[in-house]
């Protein structure tokens, strides 16, 4: 005899879901037309607009490089792009793709409202120019570990010495791998116009080098100094356009907790008496 792996709701639940899947795609369909009518209000005729929006905790994910690439394969090589970025980071690998992409590409601009952190500073650096907003910052390109910054745990062993654990060694050496790698692949996707001819250190590895984080926030001013070639202003229809997308992502985001929790629910005992078993 096998169970049947099947869940039984009540009516009430099976309702509520119904009505929580129709909003998500009603919030998703709303972003749609948001996208539309930023691009068609967009103060620079003719470049396409692309949009990379988190909140909170969010961050740069695989889907994020997937949806941007997919936009930017059925463009012409020559198209012009602006890409709006706001995020506190997210995926190496995401931010490589994406920034991959970008710096094949004539004529890319990124545009800077608030923040674009670690892997958003990667993307933001792959173009050409790079617009900030007034308070507008970018940071150092942070390399984790498994969630622990690679250069902690190359510090950490290193005064451990021969006391480290086995682990804590290994943990070490993977990370200062990471860091020699991350530093070379973030200098080949850094835009040449990024770069300083006489920089008495690359920019590459003064942002990935890992001896500061997402508090230094690097601002017009110390963006210049860097040898960015960065302007300062942006449109101001990008404020109200991040504050609708943040918006729509935390109503999303309520959502999907109270679909998880809808899910987390017994099965009727009753239903699953009468046709959990075949």
């Amino acid at each position: 005899m096998a169970t049947r792996d099947v869940r039984f709701y009540s009516d009430g639940a099976v309702r509520f879901l119904a009505a929580a899947s129709a909003r998500r795609n009603s919030i998703e369909n709303d972003w749609i037309h948001t996208q539309r009518e930023l691009q068609a209000l967009w103060p620079r005729p003719g470049r396409t607009v692309l949009a990379l929006i988190h909140e909170g905790d969010e961050g740069l994910d695989a889907e994020d490089a997937t949806d941007l690439l997919t936009v930017l394969a059925q463009l012409n090589p020559d198209d012009p792009v602006d890409v709006i970025l706001h995020t506190h980071g997210g995926s190496a690998t995401a931010a490589n793709r994406i920034a991959a992409a970008l710096i094949g590409r004539r004529n890319t601009a990124a545009f800077v409202p608030f923040y674009a952190e670690s892997a958003g500073t990667e993307v933001a650096l792959a173009c050409e120019e790079i617009h900030l907003g007034n308070d507008a910052n970018l940071t150092p390109i942070d390399i984790h570990i498994e969630g622990t910054p690679a250069r902690d745990l190359v510090e950490l062993a290193r005064k451990a010495g021969p006391r480290a654990s086995e682990t804590l060694r290994l943990a070490a050496k993977v990370a200062e791998r990471a860091l020699k790698d991350e530093a070379q692949t973030i200098d080949s996707l850094i835009h040449p116009n990024h770069k300083k001819a006489k920089a008495r250190i690359s920019l590459a590895r003064r942002l990935t080098n890992g001896r500061s984080y997402h508090a230094e926030l690097i601002r017009f001013a110390a963006a210049k100094e860097l040898g960015i070639n960065v302007s300062r202003g942006v449109p101001a229809a990008l404020y109200r356009f991040i504050g609708t997308r943040r918006a729509q992502l935390r109503q999303l985001r309520e959502l999907e907790s109270q679909i998880k929790f809808i899910h987390r629910r017994e099965p009727e005992p009753h239903l699953e008496a009468a046709l959990g078993t075949a």
